[in-house]
């Protein structure tokens, strides 16, 4: 309660909305990002087994031009191929890395992500864990309020010792809540 006698406003229902607005977001986003993973993923294994392809081809064809006896013709035929063989083979293993390296930046961005949303979860605990003890302090303000400043039958005789204690009672509270606060809990 203020000096006013009235509650403070809740603000925590304002936050704890704006937690669920990222959380929200950053879900979507999660969904989103592992169906492209995914997606780029199935690329990756083409590309690989392409590369592997055309590395045997060109192999091959390597043993073919070292054992190659024959016409300048065919050893030049041989040698085109081979060519294209070693073409083909680097455009694929350039295209695989791409792949790889587009997967790698995915899969960070998905680690950040769960990052973030682990941070908003635990934020979440915590400002739920602080509304309740700031209810709780308000609820024992009030009753330490009313027990001191109780009117009827009991009031007529002041006990000005009950007030004292009480007094007391509520600063060991909001010290002890103060340390606790300071502490992280």
């Amino acid at each position: 309660m203020n000096l006013h006698g009235t509650p403070p406003p809740d603000n925590y229902a304002a936050f704890l909305s704006r937690l669920d607005t990222a959380t929200t977001s950053l879900g979507a986003r999660a969904r989103s990002l592992d169906k492209a993973l995914t997606a780029v993923s199935l690329l990756l294994g083409p590309y690989q087994s392409a590369v592997r392809q055309w590395e045997r081809r060109r192999v091959h064809v390597s043993e073919q031009l070292a054992r190659h006896s024959g016409t300048p013709q065919a050893y030049a035929a041989l040698s085109e191929l081979h060519d294209m063989a070693a073409k083909m083979e680097s455009m694929l293993r350039n295209r695989a890395q791409r792949v790889t390296e587009k997967i790698s930046v995915m899969q960070g961005q998905r680690d950040a992500i769960a990052k973030s949303l682990l941070e908003l979860e635990m934020s979440r605990a915590k400002l739920n864990s602080s509304r309740r003890l700031s209810q709780d302090r308000e609820n024992l303000t009030r009753v330490l309020s009313e027990l001191a400043g109780s009117t009827g039958a009991a009031a007529t005789i002041p006990d000005l010792g009950l007030h004292r204690d009480l007094k007391e009672a509520r600063e060991a509270v909001i010290l002890a809540e103060a340390l606790m606060e300071v502490k992280g809990h």
